[in-house]
């Protein structure tokens, strides 16, 4: 097979140095023979198809253009650059739809599928490949279809759905032995052995991983390779057989020597200390788990830097073709210039003919160059204009590095460290280096602890994406008793968690007219902040104040309360978080974001404190027309649990 492939590589190349013309024909041999080095050469991969993307545009060839870009795609994915990849990917896909190439619209939804199952976005992924099958299906594609029914099995194993995996792989294996695809096979008994190793079954597994890496090793694939060896050093680990699987993970190490995959070296590492643990050497163990958590965090950092130098990179290029456009104006307003001064002079000769003429002419050319700077005037404000747009956008690019920086913070440091303590109880069980009596002394803080994390990160989404301005509000009727009921029973096991009681008096249905979903996150955050700063054996109650067009919903603690000299911060832009009376932590984004909610939905929120007497928050929501209706010239105080009506 290998021999076969330098073959026809070598063809590939002989047959484009017999085609020195410029032309279309070339431009698809250039992009066969980039295609044909991937995913062994990043390098003549790139330079095959940057010089078909050079010529393909002066040929104005966009079916060229898209290939090129594709194939360029596909480099920088052998280098691991998978943003620079999502972005060359999505600009071949927008020319395959305006130039209607059914085809390509098939491949590149593919790899738009391929790339965000590796970004980890498995549900985004389906959403590609489904529209990549269908597209294939109806243009009879057996070997697309193949690898589309693959890529839809890798998905399926990120979300856990093992038995749907099997399903899709199991048709791709059947298509694939027809075509007798041992490339294409490699890749799906790989998988396939995946999903027997997720459901533990490590005998169904090995057997898949195994014809893996022989057909790897057919093609030459390198990094198809060592993922083989990995797998089948993993799943003998699992069936005791501790010296085979040294072996496989001491051969992986040795072939990723030379490709240097930071991801396979993880994994490596995982694998190695599962075998160390299984085998009592729990000293390795511990010093392969060190190297794999150090080189997860290494990993962290480097895709940060390539989502920000690749971000930065947009800006810079967005910003040259900008001033590109800016220059191209300024010459064709100079051109223009030197035609009207050429004018000038004919006319100037022509009027020696004759004092009438020659006043006659010099009229004309005193209304014309009263143009002349009127035109010259209106353009200088639209660059002007222009420039005022560009200053615009800097800020509008400082403020997205701004909420960036603040979502890596919040990752960094508030929401991967209660995982980083779950993955370690967890290691300590599975090894049984801890007992489940000692496991259960830490489940309850842990559970408390991973629920203000999962807060902590629907407050984090919510706040991105209002600040990136890509949420709506979609205001509806719903009874607001109803929604705070729906929170109340997990909010009521962290009150328990702490000896804290918690009571509410909404307790008949109140219509009102704003987006529930965000109406359900202020209730979240209020409740949960009052329990986070209320010590034990205090109370934290939900009460309300009806009133003829809206209601005011109070939650009252009698906590820590707020220092006089703090109250400015809590709903500024400041991001002011303090840690509660139990350490909890928080990333300072509820509040600000509950005034951002209540707000957007026509109403207002303030709060009362004294710093050791508690804390009240307030706020309101419009009712709905027909709850208005009913309420309408009546007030409606709640109190000891009673409704008390009084007249408006």
């Amino acid at each position: 097979m290998l021999c076969t492939l330098v073959t026809n590589v070598s063809a590939q190349v002989s047959e484009l140095e017999k085609h020195p013309q410029k032309d279309t024909a070339r431009v698809r041999l250039l992009n066969q023979l980039s295609r044909s080095f991937f995913p062994k050469d990043a390098a003549k991969t790139a330079q095959y198809a940057s010089e078909a993307l050079k010529l393909s545009d002066s040929l104005r060839f966009k079916a060229g253009t898209m290939w090129a870009i594709r194939n360029l795609a596909l480099a920088e994915n052998i280098k691991g650059n998978l943003e620079k990849q999502t972005d060359l990917t999505i600009n071949a896909l927008k020319l395959a739809d305006e130039i209607n190439d059914a085809y390509a619209q098939g491949v590149l939804n593919t790899d738009m599928g391929n790339i965000l199952v590796e970004q980890n976005q498995p549900r985004q992924a389906l959403r590609y490949q489904k529209k990549a099958l269908r597209i294939k299906q109806s243009l009879g594609q057996p070997a697309e279809i193949a690898r589309t029914l693959n890529s839809i099995g890798s998905s399926y194993i990120r979300l856990n759905k093992l038995d749907s995996a099997l399903h899709f792989l199991l048709e791709s294996e059947r298509i694939k032995l027809s075509l007798n695809d041992h490339p294409g096979l490699a890749v799906t008994y790989e998988n396939i052995g995946l999903v027997y190793a997720e459901k533990r079954q490590y005998g169904m597994a090995l057997p898949y991983f195994e014809i893996s890496e022989q057909y790897y090793q057919e093609t030459d694939n390198l990094n198809g390779l060592v993922k083989a060896h990995l797998n089948i050093g993993f799943a003998k680990t699992m069936l005791h057989r501790y010296d085979e699987a040294e072996q496989h993970l001491t051969e992986a190490a040795r072939l990723n020597s030379n490709i240097r995959n930071m991801k396979n070296t993880l994994v490596y590492h995982k694998n190695m200390a599962t075998l160390d643990s299984a085998r009592g050497d729990y000293a390795g163990a511990l010093t392969n788990y060190k190297e794999f958590s150090r080189l997860n965090e290494e990993l962290f950092s480097v895709e940060k830097t390539k989502f920000i130098a690749n971000t930065k990179e947009k800006y810079e290029s967005e910003k040259k073709q900008h001033e590109n456009k800016l220059l191209r104006k300024e010459q064709q307003l100079h051109l223009a210039t030197i035609k009207q001064q050429r004018i000038f002079v004919i006319f100037c000769t022509m009027l020696l003919l004759g004092l009438f003429v020659i006043t006659a002419v010099l009229y004309l050319m005193y209304r014309r160059q009263q143009e002349l700077y009127s035109q010259l005037t209106h353009r200088n404000l639209q660059v002007q204009q222009q420039n005022e747009i560009i200053m615009e956008q800097n800020a509008a690019l400082e403020n997205g590095s701004q909420i960036k920086d603040k979502i890596f913070s919040v990752i960094s440091h508030d929401l991967r460290s209660p995982l980083a303590i779950l993955e370690g109880l967890l290691f300590l069980l599975r090894d049984n280096k801890m007992s489940e009596e000692q496991f259960r002394l830490f489940s309850h803080e842990l559970w408390r602890d991973m629920k203000n994390t999962a807060y902590m990160m629907d407050n984090l989404l919510q706040w991105a994406s209002s600040q990136m301005k890509g949420i709506h509000v979609t205001p509806d009727d719903f009874d607001i008793s109803a929604v705070l009921k729906s929170e109340f029973e997990l909010l009521q096991s962290l009150a328990r968690q702490k000896e804290i009681t918690l009571t509410h008096e909404l307790q008949r249905p109140i219509m009102v007219f704003a987006d529930p979903d965000m109406i359900r996150l202020v209730l979240r955050n209020l409740i949960s902040n009052a329990i986070k700063f209320t010590p034990a054996n205090g109370s934290v109650n939900i009460n309300y104040l009806l009133l003829p067009d809206r209601i005011e919903l109070i939650v009252q603690d009698n906590g820590l309360g707020i220092a006089a000299a703090d109250q400015v911060k809590v709903f500024s832009n400041i991001y002011y978080s303090t840690s509660g009376t139990r350490n909890e932590k928080g990333c300072g984004l509820g509040l600000p974001l509950s005034k951002d909610f209540v707000e957007r939905n026509n109403g207002s929120i303030w709060f009362h404190s004294a710093s050791g007497k508690g804390t009240s928050f307030h706020f309101t929501l419009p009712l709905s027309a027909e709850e208005e209706n009913s309420n309408r010239g009546y007030t409606i105080i709640v109190k000891d649990n009673h409704e008390r009506v009084l007249n408006d």
